[in-house]
């Protein structure tokens, strides 16, 4: 159900993509308010797990680096404190798959610059 629901939802947004170059977030909001129905205990569970997530994702070292990541079990790993080697490989993999991404992502916008810088260029050269 979730599933289709989701999958629903992404094929709307997608088409009307084609036709907005800066959707706002509450425009993404109403497009896919149909697919979804959630009770107040599913919204609160929710809303309270993002808090305890947050609140968790605030706990930093004296370099302002995080001391606390999330395994894929719902475990918090403490990589001050550790000495399980898997579960330090764990949070490595998953912040280099992070990183990975961000590095992609920093790529694609930097090349995007420099294509309308380019083109402004050509136009005024």
């Amino acid at each position: 159900m979730i599933r289709e629901s989701n999958k629903k939802a992404r094929e709307t947004v997608e088409e009307n993509l084609k036709y907005i170059d800066k959707p706002e977030l509450c425009e993404i909001v109403d497009m896919i308010r149909p697919y979804y129905s959630f009770t107040k205990e599913q919204l609160m569970e929710r809303e309270l797990r993002n808090k305890a997530r947050y609140i968790m994702s605030s706990f930093k070292d004296g370099e302002k680096i995080r001391t606390y990541y999330l395994n894929n079990d719902g475990v918090y790993i403490n990589i001050e404190k550790s000495t399980d080697l898997g579960d330090l490989d764990k949070v490595d993999i998953q912040l280099s798959a992070k990183y990975s991404g961000l590095t992609a992502a920093i790529s694609k916008v930097r090349n995007r610059i420099d294509g309308v810088i380019d083109r402004f260029k050509r136009r005024r050269g």
